[in-house]
Parts: C-alpha cells; sequence; structure tokens
C-alpha cells in the first residue's frame, strides 16, 4: 500500500509490515467467512489451516439449507450500497462455478418494493443503472410475474438476473475439500503471543496449546467477543430464524427469489425457506412457533400472490432453524488487522481535543492477527470480497477495493471515530 498523502490521517498504515517467515496461518472459524478467507490466503502460498469446535464446516450460522446472495443497492453514492454494489458484483462470478455444477440455484432476485418510498428508490436506482442490466432491470408487473412463474400484486420490482441462492454449508465444505484445506476440529477460547517464537498459541478451554501458528485470523462471527485481542469490537448478536414451508401445486411453480418485507425461496425438495426474523435480546437456538408465525405474515406483506400460493399452512407442522448473525453498528463487515488498543489510544489521543487533527503517526497493529467478521444477514454476499481484501493485505497486494472502502470496513475505524466523538 502507497504512503499515505499528508492530507489525512493514516492510522489504517501499519507502522510495521507483517512478518510471513513460514507463511503459515490458522483461521478460527469454519462458516463462510473463515473458508472463503482459507481458500484466498492458500490461492496465495500461505499453508492454511481452519479450526472450528464442529467437525464440519459451515455448522452455526452457515447451516441453512437455502442462503440468499442477497442484493442491496441505493440511489445514493454513500459507502454502505457501494460496498454492497462491489460484493455481489464479486461474488456472482465467485459462485458461478457452484451454481454451474448445479449447487443452488443461479434463478435470480426479484426485490419487490416494501412501502411507496422503497419504491421511489427504486426508480431512481433503475435510472442509475440503466446501462448495467447485467447487474439489475427495472420490470413492472407483467414482467416480474412472468420471471417469477408465480401470480403478484407488486406493480414493480428490481430484478438481478445474475444471483441467486446457495446452501451456505454445503458451499463451506466444498470450498475446503476442493481445495484440500484441513479442518481441525477444536474449541479455541484464548490467543497468548510467543515472543520466542513470534508465533500465536490457540489455547482451548482446558489451558492446553492447540497448535502455534505465525498468523491468525479470527473469523468466527460474534465469538470473536471472546478473545481479549478483539472484544472491543462493536458487535452485535442478533438472532434470526427461518421458517421451511411445504410448497403446493400452486408454490412450485416459482422460479425466482423474492425479497421485501422477508426473503422467499423457490422450493427445494418440497420446501420453500423463508425469513429470517430479526430477534433482539433473545438467544436461544429453539425454533418457536412465534417466529413461524412471524415469518408467514412477512410473506403476506411482501407480496399477497407469495401468501395465496402458499396457503395456510399449520404453524406446528413447520420446520425451521435458528442462529444468530454478527452485527455491526454501521451494517459494514470488519476486515484486516486488529489494533493494539493501549498504543493506538496512546498515539491518537489528541483526537479527544481536536477531532481534525492531522498526524502523520501509522496505526499500532498487533503481529500478524487479523479479523473477518461482522456480516449480518449478508455473510453470502461479502465474505468472498472480504476474503480477497483480507488476503491481499496479508499478502502485500493491491486490494480490490479503493481505500474508501477499505477505511470503511477496517477494525480501527470505530476506535479512531470514538476517539474524535470523546467516547473512549
Amino acid at each position: 500500500m502507497s504512503e499515505a498523502p499528508l492530507t489525512e490521517l493514516p492510522w489504517y498504515l501499519a507502522k510495521q509490515p507483517a512478518l510471513t517467515n513460514t507463511r503459515e496461518i490458522t483461521i478460527i472459524g469454519a462458516g463462510i467467512a473463515g473458508c472463503t478467507a482459507a481458500v484466498a490466503l492458500q490461492r496465495r502460498g500461505f499453508k492454511v489451516t481452519v479450526v472450528d469446535r464442529h467437525p464440519q464446516a459451515g455448522s452455526e450460522a452457515s447451516g441453512n439449507s437455502q442462503g440468499i446472495v442477497y442484493p442491496k443497492l441505493s440511489p445514493r453514492d454513500d459507502l454502505l450500497p457501494r460496498a454492497n454494489l462491489a460484493a455481489i458484483q464479486f461474488c456472482r462470478d465467485y459462485y458461478q462455478p457452484f451454481w454451474d455444477r448445479g449447487l443452488g440455484a443461479q434463478c435470480g432476485i426479484l426485490v419487490v418494493p416494501e412501502n411507496p418510498k422503497k419504491a421511489a428508490d427504486f426508480a431512481l436506482i433503475s435510472q442509475r443503472f440503466a446501462d448495467r442490466p447485467e447487474i439489475v432491470q427495472s420490470v413492472d408487473n407483467q414482467q416480474l410475474c412472468e420471471l417469477a412463474g408465480i401470480p403478484l400484486s407488486a406493480e414493480t420490482a428490481l430484478y438481478f438476473p445474475q444471483l441467486g441462492w446457495l446452501p451456505p454449508a454445503l458451499v463451506c465444505q466444498q470450498l475446503l475439500q476442493t481445495n484440500n484445506i484441513p479442518l481441525l476440529q477444536a474449541d479455541i477460547h484464548s490467543l497468548e503471543r510467543d515472543e520466542d517464537t513470534s508465533s500465536w498459541e490457540l489455547v482451548d478451554g482446558d489451558g492446553l496449546t492447540v497448535l502455534n501458528s505465525e498468523s491468525v485470523v479470527i473469523a468466527s462471527a460474534f465469538d470473536c467477543k471472546n478473545f481479549v485481542q478483539s472484544e472491543h469490537l462493536p458487535l452485535r448478536k442478533i438472532r434470526g430464524q427461518i421458517t421451511q414451508l411445504p410448497s403446493t401445486v400452486e408454490s412450485q411453480a416459482l422460479k425466482t427469489v423474492i425479497c421485501g418485507e422477508g426473503y422467499f425461496t423457490p422450493a427445494e425438495d418440497g420446501l420453500h425457506s423463508c425469513g429470517a426474523t430479526y430477534n433482539k435480546d433473545i438467544f436461544t437456538r429453539d425454533v418457536r412457533d412465534e417466529d413461524h408465525l412471524t415469518n408467514i405474515t412477512q410473506i403476506s406483506a411482501t407480496d399477497p400472490g407469495l401468501a395465496a400460493v402458499v396457503g395456510q399452512p399449520k404453524i406446528k407442522n413447520l420446520s425451521g432453524r435458528a442462529n444468530f448473525r454478527c452485527t455491526t453498528p454501521d451494517y459494514l463487515p470488519i476486515v484486516g488487522a486488529l489494533p493494539n488498543m493501549p498504543e493506538m489510544l496512546e498515539d491518537y489521543a489528541i483526537l479527544r481535543k481536536d477531532a481534525k487533527t492531522l498526524l502523520p503517526t501509522r496505526g499500532s497493529y498487533l503481529a500478524n492477527l487479523y479479523v473477518n467478521c461482522g456480516m449480518g444477514s449478508r455473510g453470502l454476499s461479502y465474505a468472498p470480497l472480504t476474503a480477497e481484501i483480507l488476503a491481499a493485505q496479508i499478502a502485500g497486494e493491491t486490494p480490490p477495493v479503493d481505500l474508501e472502502l477499505l477505511k470503511a470496513m477496517h477494525p480501527a475505524r470505530f476506535l479512531i471515530r470514538d476517539l474524535k466523538r470523546k467516547r473512549i
């Protein structure tokens, strides 16, 4: 990465370069964030091991049967929609081989407006992307009904022709298996730095060192908070329950994913997936009837046509799955080197007095320790891109996004913001 211009504070640049003498790196977490990062690093010549508490990849938040490569664009050029656009453009090509061999379906996604304001935004989005029909198209009712294969009530929608759904757990497992990346089952509770060997000790709940690694990536969603080195990250754990609905003769005709108040997928093995709930301060993985009811209600709110083809399923007979999203205050992922908090607070203490202060001090970061998390409901969409960003940074390459987006997803961004706002 080139030297920062003198017109800004170079907090995102490390004082010391990463040490990669052995090029050994361990990923903690075998969800979509960890598995995509593992592949991106291996392709750059790193010797990668993935560690997870489960014997199989994709066993927690990545374990739903149908995950949506969810698009979210905006008529404005803000950081969040820019990140979303970069993500869906990147993952469209990334997942093409999976779709080509029959995993999930590149069936397209129809997003219907939830209210008049959304409809107005959709009109502006369609104008903005009028010359990019491969990304998104505006469709009227006749067109969206033809695309969906069922009668819908929405007057208009945005259609993303090159996106679709995937089974996240199978994607995770295939990423590791096809690239011969080992998965070690262990429940890592802490990380301890061994300065004599310039490596990290990965320690389990019994205090035993499971392995030593020159570099470590923490990609364990909200469990990043369990490590002293990353506990400062402002992550939130939000429960989400999906519902699987038996298909009907009418609903079997659905050809695309429908998104609005919730999402609804084409049938797979006689079941549609819909959801997901957004339960704050509820931390059970038990499947709850009231959340099935919420998901069914969202179907009607998304489009009455969906409700009509689904019929009236009996709540007591429904299956589903509950797990947890890992969200951030600004809804952007967290990817990059973990800051050395004490040193950063000391180096940039002056920001508490004057938030506009410019000084040439680079940031202090923990040696060879990184994080990749905070993707909320869009893990499938974000993970391929954040994996590439992370691997490029570790390998000393130019990341695949501009500097503004890189800083917007950087782990130290919250620390700098909080100093400027006198919160710490």
